[in-house]
């Protein structure tokens, strides 16, 4: 494995997903895991799920208050991929068309499957 640009000191740890995204998932028959992860300044969370299109990944990012926080940064966001996805496939992050654009959470990252490498 690679590591990030810098090595992150906290671990993921299993955490259980708010019951409103729980059944979310489960209304379109989706199972997905979901860790969290203390950082100085709050709580990083991630969503991982492999949905009919391949692996996703939300990570997103809150204040220890609960409150929205800040966009998780690079070394975040490399250690959620190399340390919760699937380590033979590469990952991307999409910027669709501006009418598109669908986020729940304003401090949300997403990481897809890269379509051409499956």
């Amino acid at each position: 494995m690679t590591d990030p640009l810098s090595k992150q000191r906290s671990p993921w740890t299993e955490a259980i997903l708010p019951p409103a995204i729980a059944d979310a998932f489960a209304r379109v028959g989706l199972v997905p895991r979901y860790v969290e992860r203390n950082v100085r300044d709050g709580v990083l969370s991630a969503i991982i799920c492999e949905e009919p299109s391949g692996w996703h990944l939300s990570i997103s990012h809150v204040f220890h208050n609960g409150q929205p926080g800040r966009y998780p940064n690079w070394d975040e966001i490399a250690h959620a991929r190399y340390e919760l996805m699937p380590e033979d496939l590469d990952f991307v992050m999409h910027l669709p068309p501006p009418a598109e654009f669908v986020s729940v959470h304003r401090t949300t990252f997403h990481l897809w499957e890269h379509p051409e490498r499956t």
